[in-house]
């Protein structure tokens, strides 16, 4: 039987979206690289509505729900000094982990899939880039995956 990415996304539930998304965020806020970026732009006390803002856009995404009403093109741009383009590896890599944690292999692999997208789409429209961003680099300092050529 053929794996349908489409039908296997729209099998996660909101719940696991937020779950997913909190536990995500737990890893970047952790990330020596992702951190900065993110305390940078976003307060303590402001943590809880885009943890809200983000569940809606992974439910937009994977189960086509609507809910997300952003512009993260917009959003990423507004902090493009603070963004490398090395750190897509990374954001990755924390996602690829959080998702196998959470979830069955093939709803992990469908989530998986999204987020390559997003990163390669973002990473070239920010920084004129179009590669393959590799899964297998969770948790590579950034320093680290540039010297192996991962990028």
């Amino acid at each position: 039987m053929a794996f349908d990415s489409n039908e296997v996304a729209k099998s996660v539930s909101e719940e696991q979206i937020t779950q997913l998304v909190h536990r995500f965020y737990d890893r970047v806020r952790e990330d020596k690289e992702l951190s900065a970026v993110f305390e940078a732009v976003i307060p303590a006390d402001k943590w809880p509505q885009h943890l809200a803002l983000m569940a809606e856009f992974w439910s937009s995404i994977m189960l086509g729900s609507g809910r997300y009403h952003g512009k993260p093109m917009q959003a990423h741009m507004r902090h493009l000094a603070s963004i490398q383009p090395e750190m897509f590896i990374n954001w990755l890599g924390l996602w690829s982990q959080t998702c196998k944690e959470l979830l069955v292999p093939e709803l992990a692999e469908a989530m998986l899939g999204k987020a390559e997208n997003i990163a390669k789409s973002l990473q070239f429209s920010l920084f004129g880039i179009y590669q393959d961003i590799p899964r297998s680099a969770a948790n590579l300092p950034v320093s680290a995956s540039l010297t192996t050529g991962m990028h």
